[in-house]
């Protein structure tokens, strides 16, 4: 520890009346003046000495200010010493520690000693509290004695007793603003704690939601990853399936009984491979795997595919499928094999939900720079609470415990799915349960320079 010598006094005042507190602010200012400090320390010199003094005439009715210039090591220091002969600090240490949340303006006092002098000792008892403030004078400044101290300020003169009551109200003016923004601090202090408590528990959040998007993301991945394991091991005993009733219908000797069988069987495997293929294409939709080759269609000819392999299942109902194509090319650019299988699915639908010797229509036209094309039907409908959620994936037109008709609810995603691959949209519409539905696929024309085809009209039963 730096040898520290006796110091040598320059100035003791008494402190019994709030002018006192003033002077002893005016006295502080003007010796750390002459010691070479800075107008900054000069203004925390003055204000720690103004308020231990203030809390030595208001705790303790009086006390008194003594300066000292004394030696630490080979630097000269300027030593202040606040003494009086109060009741003393009770439990000093908590009030420490409450100073820098509290507007207690002792507390304030010294938390401000502590803050902005080198060093601050603080004895208390029954007898009274002595405060001992030590600040290290600047290394620039020049060598200074006590004695000149004491002669220079006994030049300077002090303000009068009525410059001074000035002085005394204007203080006492921001010591009352000094704890109402102390006040208002504390208040944004807590303000701030509550917030960080708060950002806790947003992080926390965040950091549970990040792992449950991961968990979800890896259950998906593993659903996606399952469902096309799970085509690929259907498709062999499907293709097996299929030969035997292909091998039962071709056997000569068959009997009618078991012909039926073989087309039944046929018929049944058929469906099956449907399920299966879409499956696989939910599985590569998901996994953003799956691929279109996109090339000029004439939308006509998918359509009139499409009819055609949904016919046999549409004469079976009885039902009447009535198509409305347009005299001249509707031409789309894209993947004819994919756009027969949207509007393949959509005519699926509308016969599985529409009864026998029903009536299915299906329209092409071109509007407003795009191909329009509709598949309606005067089936059971949809419920108006399903349309928003109809195209999901798994979602079905009936409850479940209601269900008669097959299918895994896969149709509709896909055709959605497909459809925006191609820069289109699909839309749903129904009047209601019993009422029949609409669908509606709206794709950008593209402009050929084709002659106009023949006009196509036809229904069928």
């Amino acid at each position: 520890m730096p040898e520290r010598h006796m110091p040598h006094p320059i100035l003791t005042s008494a402190i019994v009346c709030e002018l006192d507190v003033i002077a002893s602010r005016q006295r502080a200012r003007q010796i750390a003046a002459h010691c070479g400090f800075g107008s900054h320390d000069q203004a925390r010199i003055a204000t720690v000495v103004s308020e231990l003094a203030r809390n030595a005439f208001s705790y303790a009715v009086g006390g008194r200010v003594a300066f000292s210039l004394g030696v630490r090591g080979a630097r000269q220091m300027l030593e202040v010493v606040v003494d009086d002969t109060g009741p003393g600090i009770s439990d000093l240490d908590a009030l420490l520690a409450r100073a820098g949340e509290s507007h207690h303006l002792a507390g304030s006092g010294l938390l401000a000693a502590r803050r902005f002098m080198d060093s601050c000792d603080i004895t208390t008892g029954s007898s009274g509290t002595r405060i001992v403030l030590v600040k290290l004078l600047p290394l620039a400044s020049p060598a200074v004695t006590a004695l000149e101290l004491a002669r220079d300020l006994a030049g300077v003169a002090m303000p009068s007793n009525v410059a001074l009551s000035e002085a005394h109200h204007q203080n006492r003016e921001l010591t009352d603003a000094l704890a109402a923004l102390q006040e208002r601090q504390d208040e944004l202090v807590e303000v701030s704690r509550r917030l960080e408590q708060t950002n806790a528990r947003v992080e926390e959040l965040n950091r549970l939601l990040n792992e449950k998007a991961a968990s979800l993301m890896s259950a998906d991945r593993q659903k996606n990853e399952f469902l096309s394991m799970l085509s690929h091991e259907l498709r062999g005993p499907l293709s097996a399936a299929a030969m035997a009733a292909h091998l039962l219908k071709k056997n000569p000797g068959a009997s009618t009984q078991t012909i039926g069988l073989g087309e039944l069987i046929n018929r049944q495997v058929g469906h099956m491979n449907r399920l299966v293929e879409d499956l696989l294409d939910v599985s590569r939709i998901s996994r953003g795997l799956i691929s279109i080759v996109k090339a000029p269609v004439d939308l006509r000819d998918v359509v009139n595919a499409a009819v055609e392999q949904i016919m046999p299942a549409a004469q079976r109902k009885g039902q009447r499928v009535e198509l409305a194509l347009p005299p001249a090319p509707c031409a789309v650019e894209g993947d004819a094999t994919r756009l027969v299988q949207v509007i393949g699915n959509l005519l699926g639908n509308a016969i599985r939900y529409t009864g026998h010797g029903g009536h299915i229509s299906l329209s092409l036209a071109q509007r407003e720079g795009n191909c329009a094309l509709q598949v309606a039907d005067n089936g059971q409908g949809i419920a108006p609470e399903l349309i928003p959620h109809l195209f999901d994936l798994y979602m079905q037109a009936e409850p479940s415990s209601e269900r008669q008709h097959g299918g895994l609810g896969l149709g509709l995603a896909l055709v959605k799915s497909l459809v925006a691959l191609h820069g289109g949209t699909v839309t749903a519409a129904s009047d209601g349960v019993g009422r029949g539905s609409r669908f509606d696929i709206s794709l950008p024309l593209l402009q050929l320079q084709a002659a106009p085809a023949p006009t196509q009209a036809m229904s069928t039963a």
